[in-house]
């Protein structure tokens, strides 16, 4: 179970203007043992908040009337200790998520929503923000905190010997408290930063000689377990002094390995598609101008090639879109299967796709390259029993000949497609200016 650590379910309130969702995301907290109270704008959301307490708010940023990130300002002045909040957004720009954190979520999550994603990224806020609270708690009750507490936590004497370690601290490490007890704190807490493999980074630097007696914070460290393998964790650790003088020392670290998963899961659905997973359009738009500007320094091409698939309509309008996702699928593997390693292919939406091409030295070689990807995709594919046939149209745009940055390049492998559907589809034709005077432009 979810919830076994807490005395009862935490509560969630959840915050958003459309009925369905709210009831999708009841009923989802609720088979994992939450509470859940619901709310469906700011101004209730700021009511149910004043009435009651919660362990969490999962809430929609576009709302009418005070949106989500007016309400999470709002908490500031409204509750001395608010309760994090966990942001759901259909935006994925860099803008919208910095004003996300600036308002004071501690997390986001994009729809469409994953649940998977959002199980664990509930799990893990709210045993951090209860983590939290124990800690900033310890003056008042120390024993019981420091041995309930799910961050490791460590108690270091004036001779940088080992005088306490919680539970939590021997599970994330791998000791008993028989082999940590009266150790020197460096035997015990090896660390490195990430991308080395020294693991010499003193974690309680400030009982050198002469070294400032400030506390320590590092975010995301790597602390070496008994058994020899290492976990990601944030670490800070807080001198105790007395007339200027260290007397000892508190360290406390966290497992953030939980976090690191979620994010790098958020940084893949921001850049591949859903369905196909290949690389998406937000990928392509940071790709093409690192491709160009590293041509540029070697002095070579580099091509693009824009394909937009024939006779793909009539599939999803005669079968069904069920069928039509898995026609996509198949045009997807065929064309990772057909390209070098250095070289790259994305779904821009749709039925549209662009490679790029970094290693081939020639115009020939690129034809080469559009001329298979249309035979390939004249291949028939059968879905449930219906034999799909499909084909191509392709614009091909060349870094330096017609194109001189991302914008250009794109926009002509687009032209230079029209054109091929232009003249009967299921073919190549590399852009060239002419195009553009003759009317063969693609719809904005």
């Amino acid at each position: 179970m979810v919830l076994k650590s807490f005395k009862k379910s935490p509560s969630i309130l959840v915050v958003d203007d459309d009925d369905i969702l709210r009831m999708l995301l009841r009923q989802f907290l609720e088979g994992e043992g939450y509470r859940v109270t619901e709310a469906a704008d700011g101004d209730q959301a700021l009511a149910r908040l004043r009435e009651s307490s919660f362990d969490l708010v999962i809430m929609d940023i576009a709302m009418p009337g005070i949106d989500g990130l007016s309400v999470c300002e709002h908490l500031k002045s409204l509750l001395p200790v608010p309760p994090p909040v966990l942001m759901i957004t259909a935006l994925d720009d860099e803008e919208s998520v910095d004003r996300t954190f600036n308002a004071g979520a501690v997390d986001l999550i994009r729809k469409p929503i994953q649940w998977s994603v959002l199980r664990n990224r509930i799990r893990y806020i709210i045993s951090a923000d209860h983590a939290r609270r124990e800690i900033e708690e310890m003056s008042r009750n120390y024993g019981m905190i420091l041995e309930a507490a799910a961050n490791g936590i460590c108690g270091l004497d004036e001779n940088q010997r080992v005088s306490f370690v919680n539970p939590a601290a021997l599970k994330m490490l791998g000791y008993t408290q028989e082999e940590v007890i009266g150790r020197h704190y460096r035997e015990i807490f090896k660390a490195s930063k990430p991308g080395t493999e020294d693991f010499e980074v003193d974690c309680c630097p400030f009982f050198r000689e002469g070294a400032p007696k400030d506390s320590f914070y590092y975010d995301e460290l790597r602390l070496l377990r008994k058994d020899g393998t290492h976990f990601p964790a944030d670490c800070r650790s807080n001198p105790i002094l007395e007339s200027g003088m260290v007397m000892g020392a508190v360290l406390m670290f966290q497992d953030v390995t939980e976090r690191q998963q979620a994010a790098e899961m958020i940084r893949y659905m921001a850049n591949h598609d859903s369905l196909t997973s290949l690389p998406n359009r937000n990928f392509c738009n940071r790709r093409l101008p690192q491709a160009i500007s590293l041509a540029k320094r070697q002095n070579r091409m580099i091509f693009l090639l824009f394909i937009d698939l024939d006779r793909f309509k009539p599939i999803n309008d005669k079968y069904g879109h069920s069928v039509g996702d898995r026609v996509l699928l198949e045009v997807a593997d065929r064309l990772k299967g057909m390209l070098r390693s250095s070289d790259s292919v994305c779904r821009l939406g749709g039925d549209e796709f662009v490679i790029l091409l970094e290693s081939t030295p020639s115009v020939e070689g690129a034809e080469f390259v559009a001329r298979r990807t249309i035979e390939v995709l004249n291949e028939p594919i059968v879905v449930a029993g219906h034999e799909c046939q499909i084909g191509a149209s392709i614009g091909i745009s060349i870094y330096p000949m017609d194109s001189q940055d991302a914008d250009t390049m794109l926009r002509h492998a687009d032209i230079a497609m029209y054109e091929a559907k232009k003249k009967g589809r299921n073919r190549f034709e590399r852009f060239h200016p002419g195009m553009i005077n003759n009317g063969t432009m693609a719809p904005g």
